[in-house]
């Protein structure tokens, strides 16, 4: 990062420190560099952060109180490849600054708190019949799952992932899965192949994965990319929070 208004963050203390800015229900993904697993993370200041920001996965999260100029610098030369979710402030700062250079979708978040159901949740994979078959993933399933490019899941899958797949005819069709972690729980990452939607395979896939974090005292957390996912996590038992913006730029 050569940005001179940033610094990396390395130090546990720092993280703490960076959690009063991020506390808003859209930062939830950006947990995982808080609690130290994933990502990364930079302020203005080690020792007393004004601003932070936090990069996990494709998703870069900016929150506090930054000079327009250097979240514009920052942007432009260190952050436009990634998806842009920023506070309020920030927000209103990145919609006049790049205005036509920007491209405005939505996300959709829950609180995280879920009630579920785990009769209808247990209803849901007994739907399921052969030739269909839901496995609980193991670390040989992982590797054909990165090989395959079929889904992003955590990293060190064998030591903290979670999941569960769907196979027929010995292909895997679709899989439900932890992506993004942090110390109490996971996110959900969940994809049926095309052909296969609309059968019940999705909500059947989550509602396993639910169990098996359930019973391992894990907790759940869902944020949705579209409106059919927002759908069915309503099903399983989230409760919807409401749309929020993220930002990625023009090539």
């Amino acid at each position: 990062m050569k940005n001179k208004y940033i610094k990396k963050v390395n130090n546990k203390q720092t993280l703490e420190n960076m959690r009063n800015l991020f506390t808003d229900i859209r930062f939830y993904m950006g947990k995982s560099v808080l609690d130290g697993l994933m990502g990364e993370a930079y302020v203005d200041d080690i020792e007393s952060p004004k601003f932070g920001i936090l990069l996990v996965r494709e998703y870069c999260f900016i929150s506090g109180n930054i000079e327009k100029n250097i979240l514009r610098d920052m942007l432009k030369s260190e952050f436009k490849d990634y998806k842009i979710i920023p506070d309020d402030r920030n927000k209103v700062i990145i919609e006049e600054i790049f205005q036509k250079d920007i491209n405005i979708l939505q996300r959709y978040s829950f609180y995280k708190e879920p009630k579920f159901n785990i009769e209808q949740l247990k209803d849901n994979i007994k739907k399921i019949k052969e030739p269909y078959k839901i496995v609980e993933i193991n670390e040989n399933i992982a590797c054909k799952i990165r090989d395959n490019n079929f889904i992003r899941i955590t990293d060190n899958f064998k030591e903290r992932g979670i999941g569960c797949c769907c196979i027929k005819d010995g292909n895997i069709i679709g899989v439900a899965t932890s992506n993004i972690i942090y110390n109490e729980g996971i996110e959900v990452n969940i994809k049926v192949s095309e052909e296969y939607r609309r059968k019940g395979i999705a909500s059947a896939l989550a509602s396993y994965l639910i169990i098996l974090c359930v019973d391992r005292n894990l907790k759940v957390s869902w944020d949705a990319a579209n409106l059919n996912s927002v759908g069915l996590a309503k099903k399983l038992g989230f409760i919807y929070a409401g749309p929020y913006n993220i930002y990625t730029f023009n090539n």
